[in-house]
């Protein structure tokens, strides 16, 4: 794999270079570029030879210094097939205890109780779930890769193995969900339109929406979390300001599990009745930005660097964590033997093999087995659940966050 980086005092990258697909502003260059990456993190692949196979695409981000929007200039929706596909976070406790929180926030704070809500991508359709038995409410959940009943006996929910479209109105909601999907959709601004039009005249209709917080990847460098799949990548500024311009009302925006996430209450309005976003959601990110583009080429050299010095000493070293970051820390470094094995808690995806690289998807009860010198952690907020487990199976290996 080849990284084609790019900064913006190079001349063809000056601002014009595309237009935003959110503001229709022409303020706009591409501040990073990666030749080749896997275009499915979430798809369990068989073998290691059809994961090494598996389709690949091209990523050029793209900054708009007007509403601070940030999105993949070079994305392709046809190379994207969403069907057998598992990235849950439902199995660590860390995020369980944050999805409740959510829960309780939101059931309080609306009233949810007795409602019909619906969920638009709710994957297995854990937090609809958790939402209905949490209000005595109904639910209605939408997903092209939902596995299982669609009208699970003795539960108050019903699935729908499809996209959410204008085709199902509102579905009679009175509360809509959306969480980790805004950020796969190439044109969000067309999406929330059209979840606005089917809400209607049904003005005070509250959604929720949670989306990964670009200003963290931006500050902490984490350039792991630059993934294909995710092709629209939102600061507070582009998030409040793509809501606003769709006919909703920004009710409550703050950051939620570690900052890691953007979290959006909004409510449907009349065009008339919209108000100003505040200051704090109009912040310029481009200083961010900048440092971001400047240091992405570093940050991949230096860990290349370690992984190849661990190889000489001998050294042995895991990966914990099978999801998107690993994808992404993986395939931009070029990894191959240099990486023993991948944990993962999730044993839907034990025993797969990782999009690009191939690497094996191990369980936590392998690790005895493989005694890796470093572990590297690819989600810090999961560090204390890792310590734990290690300590359980009287392991010490060095942790490293990646």
């Amino acid at each position: 794999m080849t990284i084609a980086h790019a900064t913006q005092s190079q001349a063809t990258l000056k601002p014009g270079t595309c237009e935003c697909p959110v503001c229709g502003g022409h303020d706009a260059f591409v501040f990073i570029g990666i030749d080749s990456m896997p275009v499915l993190i979430g798809h369990q692949f068989g073998s290691a030879a059809a994961a090494r196979d598996s389709a690949r695409g091209p990523i050029s981000l793209a900054y708009c210094a007007q509403c601070s929007f940030i999105w993949n200039a070079a994305f392709n929706p046809n190379l994207l097939v969403y069907d057998q596909y598992d990235n849950s976070l439902h199995y660590s406790s860390v995020f369980q205890e944050y999805t409740q929180g959510i829960v309780a926030r939101l059931v309080n704070a609306y009233n949810l109780h007795g409602k019909t809500i619906v969920d638009i991508g709710c994957g297995g359709g854990d937090f609809l779930e958790m939402l209905c038995a949490s209000g005595n409410n109904r639910g209605i959940g939408f997903d092209p890769t939902h596995e299982g009943d669609l009208n699970p006996a003795g539960r108050p929910v019903t699935f729908v193995r499809d996209m959410f479209s204008e085709v199902y109105g509102c579905a009679g909601g009175d509360f809509i969900c959306s969480r980790y999907v805004l950020e796969h959709v190439p044109d969000p601004g067309a999406f929330l339109a059209m979840i606005r039009r089917s809400i209607g005249k049904r003005t005070g209709t509250v959604v929720y929406f949670e989306v990964p917080n670009v200003e963290l990847i931006l500050r902490d460098l984490s350039v792991w979390d630059i993934i294909y799949e995710h092709c629209s990548y939102f600061s507070a500024a582009s998030l409040a300001r793509i809501f606003y311009d769709r006919g909703f009302h920004v009710h409550r925006l703050a950051d939620g599990y570690g900052g890691q996430f953007l979290c959006i209450d909004a409510i449907a309005s009349a065009m008339e009745d919209r108000r100003t976003p505040r200051h704090h959601e109009l912040k310029s990110i481009a200083g961010e930005v900048e440092l971001f583009g400047n240091e992405f080429e570093r940050r991949i050299a230096a860990w290349r660097a370690r992984l190849a010095e661990w190889k000489s000493l001998g050294k042995r070293a895991a990966a914990w964590g099978a999801g998107a970051k690993a994808v992404g820390f993986l395939n931009m470094l070029g990894a191959g033997d240099e990486i023993a094995g991948v944990i993962d808690i999730n044993p839907n995806k034990r025993g797969t093999f990782l999009a690009g690289t191939g690497h094996r998807v191990l369980a936590p009860e392998e690790l005895p087995a493989l005694r890796p010198d470093t572990i590297i952690i690819m989600n810090p907020i999961y560090a204390g659940e890792i310590r734990e487990r290690l300590r359980g199976m009287n392991l010490d290996p060095e942790l490293m966050e990646a």
